[in-house]
């Protein structure tokens, strides 16, 4: 049997169950994220922890947790894990790699939505409630999440293109049409992000060339963009900005105020499904490491 440290709050009933039945130890679960300042003390003496993406696995806290031998991510980012030390040190890692993100899709269209007619504390376009159909979307970065969110313009009729770094011919041939990045952020009305957690892909040019009166949506995690460039973009009328806590709680804290900005402390992938979908996966990972 094996002590475990659980940093992950979103596991389900069942779930927390199967975690304890492999345990040595009284696993305890946190029912909110885990502050940074107790990633070290939850973990202690364990040799098996559960982390999320947004936990900091770095040389201060394996140097603290000397008895880790094997660190199970229930998330897909590594963006926050240091696997080059986790390998140096012969420690086990294991992520999730997944494409079901229809969850953030559904999450941030439900914004749009509310958005775009005037539901909530801002009204997109003042005057008249307006429809998605016909808006042009552009996605920067079609990985799982930006799929996701391809396949939901799609079916809200809006005309959607896309910047990556490599051409989906597949994703051409279903209706979304490919765009160099400044042509995408100087013809879209709505400009997402789905790339990988803190990859910059916007800085002081590119936030120049979107058009006025536009919205930015962060669907990834950390820092996509040059902050002060938002800042910047942000205080002038008509150009909003949705979030969701992917983003990081530093980035609420900085963001929240901040005029026709809306940040959900909610994170867009976070449902009962998901969640129970995570578990069964971090379970297995967690069975296979053991029989390994």
């Amino acid at each position: 049997m094996n002590e475990i440290a659980v940093l992950d709050y979103r596991f389900l009933p069942d779930t927390k169950a199967e975690i304890q039945a492999l345990a040595s130890n009284e696993v305890l679960f946190p029912w909110e994220r885990c502050p940074e300042a107790e990633r070290i003390t939850r973990t202690g003496t364990a040799d098996i922890a559960l982390v999320t993406p947004w936990d900091m696995i770095d040389t201060t806290y394996l140097d603290a947790c000397p008895q880790l031998k094997y660190v199970g991510l229930c998330g897909t980012s590594t963006a926050n894990i240091d696997l080059d030390e986790l390998d140096r040190r012969g420690i086990a890692f294991s992520n999730i790699v997944s494409g079901d993100k229809e969850s953030v899709a559904e999450f941030f269209f439900m914004q749009l939505v509310s958005l775009s007619r005037g539901l909530g504390e801002y009204q997109w376009k003042p005057g008249e409630q307006h429809e998605l159909v016909g808006r042009r979307i552009g996605i920067i970065g079609l990985g799982a999440v930006g799929k996701a969110m391809a396949h939901m313009a799609l079916a809200y009729k809006m005309d959607v293109v896309y910047f990556s770094p490599h051409r989906k011919q597949d994703w051409e041939d279903k209706g979304i049409a490919y765009l160099e990045k400044n042509e995408l952020l100087q013809t879209s009305e709505i400009v997402m992000l789905c790339t990988p957690t803190n990859v910059e892909v916007l800085g002081e040019a590119e936030f120049t060339a979107m058009k006025a009166g536009s919205i930015l949506v962060q669907a990834c995690g950390g820092n996509p963009f040059d902050k002060p460039s938002f800042y910047n973009w942000i205080a002038q009328d008509d150009n909003f900005a949705l979030f969701d806590m992917s983003a990081s709680e530093q980035n609420y804290q900085a963001y929240q105020d901040l005029p026709r900005v809306i940040f959900s402390r909610s994170v867009a992938g976070d449902t009962y499904e998901s969640n129970e979908r995570r578990g069964k996966r971090v379970v297995e990972n967690l069975h296979n490491y053991l029989n390994s």
